[in-house]
């Protein structure tokens, strides 16, 4: 089994086209909530508030070939939590690791091609987080990585714009 560990994969062209258009139409009919109103308080952070959530069921069509493809890659995963999320122009940076899961699954949906709407990875050096690397948004293009890798929206900076989003919360098969 594969796993993945202080690393992340860039996978363009995740989704086969049909999927993709389909994806994209769902996306369309699709009523978004904010994610900090979905979230019991106990679980809340200021990070939340500027996400708009669509919350997927494990047997959603999108989530199902998600799944597949990972395992194609090597990995025996299994679902935790899905979401379509759109996200907007942030004021600052959110870093943070995503602790319930061992891998996210970041499929960029919607947007404009554009580098500073992508996700930011940081590092943790002494008592402060260091912007170590970058990938640019692309439409149809996966991020695959481990889920305790502190990171964030790249959208907190002039030249970025609204972006759609699948995000996959998975853990490992044990």
């Amino acid at each position: 089994m594969r796993k993945i560990k202080d690393a992340f994969i860039v996978k363009d062209n995740f989704f086969d086209k049909k999927t993709y258009d389909q994806i994209l139409l769902d996306i369309s009919q699709c009523s978004f909530s904010n994610r900090n109103t979905l979230i019991k308080k106990e679980h809340q952070n200021d990070y939340q508030k500027i996400y708009f959530s669509v919350p997927l069921d494990h047997n959603h069509f999108a989530v199902k070939e998600t799944i597949n493809i990972l395992k194609n890659m090597g990995f025996n995963l299994k679902c935790y939590e899905h979401n379509y999320f759109l996200s907007t122009k942030h004021e600052e940076s959110t870093p943070h690791a995503d602790w319930n899961s061992h891998v996210n699954c970041l499929v960029y949906l919607k947007g404009k091609h554009l580098v500073n709407s992508g996700t930011a990875f940081w590092d943790e050096v002494g008592d402060n987080q260091v912007l170590n690397s970058h990938v640019g948004f692309k439409e149809n293009r996966a991020i695959i990585f481990d889920s305790t890798i502190i990171h964030c929206s790249l959208q907190f900076s002039e030249n970025c714009g609204t972006r759609y989003a699948m995000s996959n919360f998975l853990r490992y098969e044990e």
